[in-house]
């Protein structure tokens, strides 16, 4: 490989990498998509950190924690030749953080947008955090990004058993809570300084969440795959019993909204009310077709059904009006009186709740769409980077996956 033939070099690399954030040289990128062991090591020491974050508590670190994982890491033998010495390690540096009181506050590979390779890799969830927007990627290091107007601020990656699969992001407070299908989890996430704070194992991947803060205290719900319903470290129910299905199919609703938890089974076409303290189903809203996103509107529902309507609905059950839409939208924001459509096969629709004409327009790969403030819209448009539309979907902003600011164009 030119430019980098030794893996010894790298180890230490990838530990200043993972740990500090420290971006890798161009020759060592190329290292790594050539060297099968390294992309192992580089893997394993993901693995670390995400294992330590899991059912953690927030607290500061101990100081002595940071020494005590490395020294057990740098106690193993010196690297063999023969494959097998990876692991060795593995054990000993996970002893050494559990044998150390205290809680772990985990601060991913933080990196200045001067030094990320690829901050918008595969944009698919896209959070508003106040001044900020918090977007993650569905690459394979599952990067998380924070951008300022059209500035990248930061970026991390949190990686994963699996190519992370976003399908969902809440703001709750300071926290941004995203629910990664593919991995299991849900990462509880400070967007400034970026830090993930703990990640929480949900059963069977998550189709929606719906985060609230009031009287009963700060909660976040969330939908399982194969329909369950469930508090992030709370109790839990099964609308259904579904069998696994494939990640892009993943997606559905969750709402708290007028003092019930709806949220929608796309599956069996259902919009189900719940109790928000006993998750007890109160009634099931049976709207055909396969509604998969909500939104509170005017004091009634906004259902969107992926088969290509958009449905205003009752708390009681009754559709007062419809909109058909064309192709198959899974994702929605509301802003302006209007609502915003976004169909992952390659357009976005805005529907004008009051009345109006509906309109469309192409883009590469819309996955998610996020509301912002004077009836604009933020886009994750996959592959092709953020980009914000304003009221007659003309692009004002997009950045594309280097973070650069790209012309825009209608």
């Amino acid at each position: 490989m030119a430019g980098l033939t030794d893996c010894t070099p790298l180890a230490a690399r990838l530990e200043a990498h993972v740990e500090q954030g420290v971006p890798l040289t161009a020759d060592e990128q190329a290292h790594l998509r050539g060297c099968e062991a390294c992309r192992a090591d580089l893997q394993l020491l993901r693995d670390l950190q995400l294992a330590l974050l899991e059912d953690i508590p927030e607290a500061a670190p101990p100081p002595e924690l940071r020494g005590a994982v490395l020294a057990a890491a740098h106690a193993a033998p010196a690297r063999p030749a023969a494959p097998g010495w990876r692991r060795r390690w593995w054990p000993a540096a996970l002893s050494a953080a559990a044998m150390l009181t205290g809680a772990l506050t985990f601060t991913a590979f933080l990196n200045q947008s001067g030094g990320v390779a690829s901050v918008l890799p595969d944009p698919a969830v896209v959070v508003s955090t106040g001044a900020e927007m918090l977007v993650a990627s569905n690459d394979r290091s599952g990067t998380l990004t924070v951008l300022r107007g059209d500035h990248v601020r930061a970026s991390l990656t949190v990686g994963g058993r699996q190519t992370p699969w976003f399908t969902e992001g809440v703001r709750l407070g300071d926290r941004v809570f995203l629910a990664d299908a593919a991995n299991d989890r849900v990462l509880e996430v400070r967007a400034w300084p970026l830090q993930v704070l703990r990640q929480h194992r949900v059963p069977d991947g998550v189709a929606g969440l719906s985060a609230v803060s009031g009287p009963g205290g700060a909660r976040v719900y969330f939908k399982g795959v194969r329909g369950e319903v469930g508090v992030l470290g709370g109790p839990q129910v099964t609308l259904a019993r579904e069998t696994g299905q494939p990640l892009a199919d993943v997606m559905d609703g969750v709402l708290l909204f007028g003092g019930q938890l709806f949220v929608t089974h796309h599956l069996s076409g259902e919009v189900c009310a719940l109790d928000p303290d006993t998750l007890a189903v109160q009634r099931r809203l049976p709207l055909g077709g396969m509604p998969v996103a909500l939104a509170p509107y005017e004091g009634d529902l906004l259902v969107l059904d992926v088969t290509g309507r958009l449905l205003r609905v009752s708390t009681a059950g009754e559709i007062r009006q419809r909109w058909t839409v064309p192709g198959h939208p899974d994702k929605f924001s509301v802003s302006g009186g209007a609502a915003l459509l976004s169909d992952r096969a390659g357009t976005v629709t805005r529907v004008p709740l009051g009345g109006g004409a509906v309109t469309q327009m192409t883009l590469e790969h819309p996955m998610d769409v996020l509301a912002l403030p004077g009836g604009t819209f933020a886009v994750a448009e996959g592959s092709r980077g953020l980009r914000v539309l304003d009221s007659d979907l003309h692009t004002t902003v997009h950045l594309g996956q280097q973070g650069q600011l790209l012309p825009a164009r209608p």
